[in-house]
């Protein structure tokens, strides 16, 4: 059995991170979309996130997994059809910005489509978090970062908070 390999996150400023991906086509198609998706599983579960895009991996693809530790959806090529539901604010990490968490308003419903590691397509309808997290990661999709949905004040108020953490960290890591 081989070893699945951690990928490496980029940094916030990333152009590829800020570029809309197209769709995967034959001539893009990754060697091997089980791989891909394990090794995404594996990155995301070694960062502690719930979801992750390959292209905060570095890997200019049209695809990202989302779940717990037990069950992932992997998502090529996603597609929404339609969202659904009053706007709901709730506050959102990511984990190309460790610690950083801000409130983003996100519908309660999202139907899609997308593909999995054996290129069969699929429609699904995904409520709370998980429409939440699809959200994201599509987000990812379409080169938009997280930051751009909140407003100035709540994300001056998120990266007061995180700035706050990261010194109590400090202050703690010193005591030992």
């Amino acid at each position: 059995m081989v070893d699945n390999m951690i990928y490496t996150l980029l940094q916030p400023d990333h152009p590829l991170l800020l570029t809309a991906l197209p769709e995967i086509t034959a001539e893009t198609e990754p060697e091997s979309r089980p791989e891909l998706l394990a090794n995404m599983v594996e990155t995301m579960k070694h960062y502690g996130g719930i979801g992750l895009s390959a292209n905060q991996c570095g890997i200019p693809l049209r695809m990202f997994v989302f779940g717990d530790n037990e069950n992932y959806v992997p998502c090529f090529n996603p597609r929404i059809i339609e969202t659904v539901g009053e706007l709901i604010p709730i506050e959102e990490g990511c984990l190309t910005y460790p610690g950083l968490f801000i409130k983003i308003f996100r519908p309660e419903r999202v139907t899609a489509t997308f593909e999995d590691e054996n290129r069969e397509l699929h429609k699904d309808t995904f409520t709370g978090l998980m429409a939440r997290v699809f959200l994201h990661e599509m987000d990812h999709m379409d080169g938009i970062d997280f930051q751009t949905r909140a407003g100035h004040l709540a994300l001056d108020i998120a990266k007061r908070k995180r700035t706050k953490a990261i010194k109590k960290m400090k202050k703690m890591q010193e005591k030992t």
